[in-house]
């Protein structure tokens, strides 16, 4: 029997080290450094010279209930993942889609918003309702996100690439396109400020989205820290709260 006991601490041990380790490293990051692209209502972007939306209050939350400080800088989308890489960066809260490609360079967290499906949004007299419409006529996407990687993989439409949904709605708005193809969560912001009976919002099947935080592998002791916590954030209500304020549905 004692030596059953023995064997079984034997094997336990290494185990138990690991653990307190883990979080020994995951606590030794004081300030959190967090990469994002404030272009890009309503998870992020500038108001009032200040970054501000749903991503940056949800791992700005992360961040206090870890009793860390979270550093934001603001940089182009596409260097987000270089730059986490090259170690300037711990996190990335930038509306991020966990993709296979990306799998391969940084870590994702759990995904804190779901079922976000694209939408292709037209002026109601171009009578744009399909994806079959589009074959031949001139598509806004945002450079690098997802649905530039959908639109990408079609060949009838012409493809125009626009750094961030301000510019792109300007753009749409005058007639420099026939449509626009974007995550439905974004267009939100920007029908509160205009006529919304002026264009014409259909989603596309099979193309929901989902968000989560990229960490990267460098802190990876992170992860298990953050996944906890954004499960806390949901059961407790917080989440909701935060969608509501931002206007997510």
């Amino acid at each position: 029997m004692k030596k059953k006991v023995l064997i079984f601490f034997m094997l336990i041990t290494p185990i138990i080290f690991w653990y307190f380790t883990a979080q020994k490293k995951g606590n030794s990051v004081d300030i959190i450094v967090v990469g994002t692209n404030a272009e890009y209502p309503p998870f992020t972007f500038i108001k009032n010279d200040a970054i501000v939306g749903f991503d940056i209050d949800l791992i700005s939350e992360v961040g206090k209930r870890l009793g860390k400080k979270v550093e934001f800088r603001d940089m182009p989308f596409d260097v987000l993942i270089p730059e986490m890489q090259r170690g300037s960066i711990h996190i990335i809260a930038a509306g991020m889609t966990p993709t296979p490609e990306r799998e391969k360079e940084v870590m994702f967290s759990q995904c804190y918003f779901t079922n976000d499906p694209l939408v292709i949004v037209a002026k109601a007299h171009k009578h744009i309702t399909s994806v079959e419409q589009l074959n031949g006529k001139d598509v806004i996407v945002n450079d690098g996100y997802t649905a530039d990687f959908y639109m990408s993989s079609l060949k009838g439409p012409i493809l125009k690439r626009l750094p961030t949904p301000s510019v792109a709605f300007l753009a749409l708005e005058a007639d420099r396109a026939d449509a626009y193809v974007v995550a439905k969560s974004t267009i939100s912001p920007f029908f509160k400020n205009k006529e919304e009976q002026k264009f014409i919002t259909t989603p596309i099947s099979g193309t929901e989205e989902r968000y989560a935080f990229a960490i990267s592998p460098k802190a990876s002791m992170l992860l298990p820290l953050i996944n906890k916590n954004i499960e806390d954030i949901k059961q407790d209500g917080t989440l909701k709260i935060l969608k509501d304020k931002w206007g997510i549905v």
